[in-house]
């Protein structure tokens, strides 16, 4: 059973605190199961024009939460829409909770005053919270006994805690709200893929005013109650920014490859990069290719490159540092180093409660995220799951690959991943199933054996000429033609040039 909390309150007073009830709803390990937020600028408007359709939404709803502050409604307005919405939860029946900010009512509008003089004496359960932390424990702690009193619905043994570990771990740097920077800051590229990973359309072309919306309510966005601007939260100039260093400084990220096994004063390569998360993990990814071993292997009439480390542990392990990292330590930086026999990723801040090494090393852990925004934007885009499963992942892939298991460790503020490699033994390495430019069995069941020795040419040199096959294989040019023209007809090889500079090279089809 999915229950719908439909969060009421003043929009953009409170815009923050929406957003924060939005996200602890949507990510929290046992809350998200079971209930679904409902914020009435997230949902499409109507088909037809409607009265007062967040009455009509509220009555799709089996919970109420109602947050006060200071305002009221505009001048001139009798009742407004949140007081409307409280009158209408008291009539539905349905369980409501009231959380007013701030310890004293000095300085509120006065019939907000008045609103509240109502609640208290309608015995309306309320209670006060002074930051987003204190909202979302006393909201969580209140939403977990409805769901047993009301609904039947109990948490899974353990998930209550891990509930409540989360709210404790969970940062508060991604909702810092930025000031100085716009939608005209944000990536564009960036924003589009996001988009498209959360609502599934089609982003080729859509504007960043139109995608705004489904950002604001992932907390990447916020709005300026004075002057209606939208700018990003830490969490969105992080993920969109063009360059998040220039306000983040601990957001760069630094890569240094190494020949020896240890740290030199001449690296063989070293770059720093700054952007949105997604590209700086495709940067990352690009770097350690580029500054690892790729041996070759024949397997049949294949020549296949292999990886030092397989590519799926590498993403796993730097995906896992962005979004578990502690961002509001400013005197680290995420730091991925390659040796000659391990490769180390280096994620500021250690394991948050109630995480340890062990539970870590033995893999009888609940996920908890630290930043969960930046976490559920990476599960958008399919580059990481939600179950906690990210090390087994590595574990599995380091195995597959012949490699050892990774290994765990927190040292001087970071918390490391270290992949060991094969230290120049490449033998060990096994061949993936999936490797590209493999020749399925069934394809390869059709070739004689000269065409097979052409295919193992070409993999080995890159191409093969008529020449070669009157050289090498003693036939005559009526035969070379026909062996060659046979693996094009085949997909395997694709013609070059023409005359006697003619060449054939394996083709993209052939390939895959």
């Amino acid at each position: 059973m999915t229950v719908r909390v439909f969060i009421s309150s003043v929009q953009k007073e409170l815009e923050p605190e929406r957003l924060a009830l939005f996200s602890l709803l949507t990510t929290d390990p046992t809350l998200k199961g079971h209930v679904e937020p409902v914020l009435f600028e997230q949902l499409p408007p109507p088909a037809r024009p409607t009265k007062k359709p967040y009455l009509k939404i509220l009555k799709t709803c089996q919970v109420y939460v109602l947050m006060l502050d200071r305002e009221y409604a505009p001048d001139g307005i009798t009742k407004s829409a949140t007081h409307e919405e409280y009158e209408l939860a008291c009539s539905m029946g349905i369980p409501a909770l009231a959380m007013i900010k701030g310890r004293h009512d000095a300085g509120r509008d006065p019939r907000t005053q008045a609103f509240f003089k109502t609640i208290k004496k309608d015995d309306f359960t309320y209670k006060r919270f002074i930051d987003r932390i204190d909202l979302k424990k006393e909201v969580a702690t209140w939403l977990l006994r409805v769901l047993r009193d009301e609904f039947g619905i109990e948490p899974v043994p353990g998930e209550e805690e891990s509930s409540e570990d989360t709210i404790e771990a969970a940062s508060t740097f991604e909702a810092a709200q930025q000031e100085d920077l716009s939608l005209g800051d944000l990536n564009v590229q960036a924003a589009r893929q996001l988009y498209a990973g959360l609502t599934g359309r089609a982003s080729k072309s859509v504007s960043m005013t139109k995608m705004a919306p489904v950002f604001r309510v992932r907390g990447l966005l916020w709005r300026d109650s004075d002057t209606g601007g939208l700018h990003p939260t830490a969490a969105g100039v992080v993920f969109l920014g063009r360059d998040p260093w220039l306000e983040y400084a601990q957001c760069q990220v630094l890569a240094d490859a190494y020949r020896e096994t240890k740290v030199t004063s001449k690296p063989r390569s070293q770059a720093k990069f700054s952007g949105p998360i997604p590209q700086v993990i495709e940067d990352l990814v690009d770097f350690v290719r580029d500054n690892t071993e790729h041996p070759t292997r024949v397997v049949g009439i294949n020549n296949v490159e292999l990886d030092e480390y397989p590519h799926r542990a590498v993403r796993e392990a730097l995906v896992n540092a962005f979004a578990h990292r502690d961002y509001e330590d400013t005197s680290r930086k995420i730091h991925v180093e390659i040796f000659r026999d391990r490769l180390v990723v280096s994620s500021p801040g250690y394991p948050p409660r109630p995480l340890t090494l062990a539970k870590l090393r033995r893999g009888n852990y609940e996920s908890c995220r630290r930043n969960p925004v930046i976490a559920e934007c990476l599960a958008a885009l399919d580059m990481m799951e939600q179950r906690g499963t990210g090390f087994e992942r590595i574990r599995a892939a380091m195995q597959d690959h012949g490699l050892d298991a990774h290994k765990l460790d927190k040292r001087d503020g970071y918390f490391k991943v270290i992949l060991p490699g094969p230290d120049g033994d490449y033998d060990r390495l096994r061949t993936p199933s999936d490797a590209q430019g493999l020749i399925p069995p069934s394809v390869e069941a059709q070739l004689n054996e000269r065409q097979k020795q052409i295919m193992v040419q070409v993999q080995t040199e890159g191409s093969v000429t008529r020449s070669w096959c009157l050289n090498s294989l003693d036939v005559g040019h009526d035969t070379a033609s026909r062996l060659l023209s046979d693996l094009v007809d085949l997909g395997l090889l694709v013609r070059r040039g023409a005359g006697r500079g003619t060449r054939y090279e394996l083709s993209v089809r052939g390939a895959e």
